[in-house]
């Protein structure tokens, strides 16, 4: 166990923080409390997660003295408990080289104060807090760039990565069982690379073409696109009353509905898809429900998959407009991809510049 001071450890213990070690090398070695289970598992690169991602020279800066600390603002918990965003605090520890990582609910400054025991750098997170309580709109603009930066590298790379290993791992089979399909695997290799080249610079292309440009098919030419692409297939109900909000948040209904399509596609091994598009009413008013089913052989959602973000990034989607995305899944019993949104987008505030955290 690291020694912590008497004054932290309790306070994580009873979950009034969190408190994580991170090693001079980035590895998380320890973690206490749920406020810090943002963080990637222990013996994994801090760097893995969300909010640190890139952050590589922050942290080295860090521990080399040029900064005192880094604060990072609207940290969402992973726990099931965890519904309100937590402030975290990320300091540098010279006497033991390691980093010390201190989470607290919403924008806590008094206890900060008492727990560090330091006005300066409790005045420092006071204005990093009160920054980020006035800037909401442009951290969620720069949540929503890097969410798009990692839907597009997921989308593109990723897959075709994939593919191209699969085909890999075919001609190989085929040197030593049937050396005539050598060829048509490679040319099929051939064709993924292609494919996938082409689709890297559609992203790169997207990327430098602000959200409101981007040109994307609608829901029912991108489900007819689906069906002509695997042969599964899609049956499609819009409820009438739903076809404004459908407008309202096409890019975030089709950016999820690309990612479950592109699950059943590869994982699923589904016959039959139904896409659902309905209006529901609740204590919050109007909301757009969209429901994505399919018939495939499922899996099971509490199962950990290191690596993987493409349902991570459908619900941060979903959460950027004050929306969910819930998905139910078992094993041999398909998956459902729920999505419920409000019926009208929130006003946004216009604002410029950049927040860095």
């Amino acid at each position: 166990m690291i020694d912590l001071s008497a004054e932290l450890f309790p306070a994580a213990e009873a979950g009034v923080i969190g408190l994580a070690i991170i090693r001079a090398d980035h590895v998380v070695q320890e973690r206490i409390g749920r406020l810090v289970e943002w963080l990637p598992a222990i013996g994994d690169d801090c760097c893995q997660c969300m909010m640190l991602v890139g952050m590589e020279a922050e942290l080295a800066a860090l521990s080399e003295g040029r900064r005192d600390m880094i604060a990072l603002a609207s940290v969402r918990g992973a726990s099931s408990g965890m519904d309100v965003p937590v402030t975290a605090t990320i300091l540098w520890n010279g006497a033991q080289s390691h980093y010390l990582v201190i989470a607290m609910p919403d924008f806590a400054a008094r206890q900060v104060e008492v727990l560090l025991g330091s006005e300066r750098r409790a005045r420092r997170l006071v204005e990093q807090q009160l920054e980020a309580a006035s800037a909401e709109v442009r951290f969620a603009s720069l949540a929503r760039a890097r969410l798009r930066l990692a839907r597009d590298l997921h989308d593109t790379l990723v897959h075709s990565i994939v593919s191209l290993l699969t085909q890999i791992r075919l001609i190989r089979h085929f040197l030593s069982t049937d050396p005539a399909r050598v060829a048509d695997g490679l040319a099929t290799a051939e064709d993924a690379a292609i494919s996938g080249l082409a689709r890297a610079r559609e992203a790169i292309a997207r990327l430098r073409m602000p959200d409101e440009l981007e040109l994307m098919p609608d829901v029912e030419e991108m489900l007819s696109d689906f069906t002509a692409r695997t042969g599964v297939e899609v049956s499609a109900s819009i409820d009438d009353g739903t076809r404004d909000g459908l407008r309202n948040h096409s890019m975030t209904v089709k950016r999820i509905l690309s990612e479950a399509l592109r699950n059943v596609e590869v994982h699923a091994r589904a016959r039959r898809v139904q896409f659902r598009a309905m209006a529901e009413r609740s204590a919050s008013g109007q909301r757009l429900v969209v429901e994505i089913r399919d018939d495939g052989r499922g899996f099971d959602p509490m199962v950990p998959h290191p690596g993987h973000f493409g349902l991570i990034g459908m619900a941060e989607f979903a959460e950027l407009v004050g929306g969910d995305c819930l998905v139910e899944s078992s094993p041999g019993a398909g998956t459902l991809v729920r999505i419920s949104l409000p019926a009208t987008i929130p006003p946004v505030v216009p604002s410029s510049g950049t927040f860095v955290n």
